[in-house]
């Protein structure tokens, strides 16, 4: 469902070491927001337990939190995490994109043939 690159997983496992608050939140929530330069952005962040809103996932051996009502938009999507000379950077590869903003985090979805 949800493809984790083994430098997107390692990326992820530097950031959960840097929690400033001590709470080791070993779950990956994953979340779409409202965009304003396409119909939605993607948010990550970490948490500790399920709200019962969420479907949970595996992938790299990390649990990842994904809200039931946005499935059929997060399906297939893959996280990977890039390093250049301008920084480093998580990179969405969704298969339900249309199109994607220069920054990288908002997309807009495909739209669905009338018949």
């Amino acid at each position: 469902m949800i493809d984790l690159t083994p430098a997107a997983a390692q990326e992820l496992q530097r950031l959960q070491a840097q929690d400033a608050t001590g709470q080791k939140s070993a779950i990956l929530h994953i979340n779409l927001e409202p965009s304003t330069c396409g119909d939605y952005s993607y948010a990550l962040g970490f948490v500790s337990h399920l709200t019962g809103t969420e479907t949970m996932v595996e992938s790299q051996g990390w649990a990842i939190a994904l809200p039931t009502a946005q499935l059929s938009l997060l399906r297939g999507l893959k996280l990977d995490y890039i390093e250049d000379l301008m920084g480093g950077a998580f990179r969405f590869h969704n298969p339900h994109a249309q199109q994607t903003c220069g920054c990288g985090l908002a997309f807009k979805v495909k739209s669905t043939p009338k018949v």
